[in-house]
């Protein structure tokens, strides 16, 4: 066979084998892409999730907070009280945890699919959100709730939670603290545990203490919101 036919076939086949590396370069990163895009979508949903229930439970506990002031006044006073003064005592304890949306953050770091978001500052702004809500949270102190749960009897907590939910069915999304009528309980039996719960030791402490702590809760709350702001802005210039 000719040297120049030889040459020839031998260039179509190179340029064959090039041409299919190309191809499948082109596939492989068009593959990538919309893998990029699925994630991108599904970061963007977990943060938005997270935004709100951010915003969600600093509206949470700054009704906590107002609740707790109120029965610190009613503390200072020695005026009898009413079931509103004991919903407020009652309330003043609530609590309602966060866990972060972090399933596709997970996804990403496990899979080694972390290497499809371009831009490096968006893949340490996500590290460095979720490694600070995983280490921070909202840990409030439990001291006032446990003195408070532990003298209002069962049968009243009970019939709260029954009767004025705070949170919806699925515990996720809170429904506020609407007022509230306990027809079981008279006027007497509302002092009497309201003052049991006035003369624990230190109470007006405990719950001083409690009101500094879910105002901290609160600030840390609208930090970790304006932090989940700036990643989707970050989300929408990879998009």
């Amino acid at each position: 066979m000719p040297r120049g036919r030889l040459f020839g076939e031998f260039v179509l086949v190179v340029l064959g084998v090039l041409v299919a590396l190309m191809f499948d370069s082109w596939m492989e990163q068009r593959s990538d892409d919309n893998l990029r895009q699925e994630y991108l979508g599904r970061l963007a949903d977990d943060l938005e999730s997270d935004r709100q229930n951010y915003r969600n439970r600093i509206a949470f506990y700054s009704d906590v907070r107002a609740f707790a002031l109120q029965t610190l006044s009613a503390f200072r006073s020695e005026a009898p009280v009413d079931q509103e003064d004991l919903l407020a005592a009652y309330y003043a304890s609530e609590v309602f945890t966060l866990t972060p949306a972090s399933n596709t953050y997970e996804d990403l770091q496990n899979t080694g699919n972390i290497r499809l978001l371009r831009d490096i500052e968006l893949r340490l702004a996500l590290s460095s959100y979720h490694e600070k809500t995983a280490r921070e949270g909202t840990n409030l102190d439990k001291d006032y709730r446990k003195i408070v749960r532990g003298i209002i009897p069962w049968e009243i907590q009970k019939a709260i939670r029954k009767n004025c939910p705070t949170l919806d069915a699925s515990g996720e999304i809170p429904t506020g603290f609407p007022p509230c009528k306990l027809p079981q309980l008279d006027t007497d039996n509302v002092n009497a545990i309201f003052n049991t719960i006035r003369a624990y030791p230190n109470i007006f402490e405990i719950l001083t203490y409690r009101v500094s702590d879910v105002d901290t809760g609160i600030y840390l709350l609208g930090a970790q919101k304006g932090f989940v702001d700036a990643i989707l802005d970050q989300l929408d210039y990879e998009q």
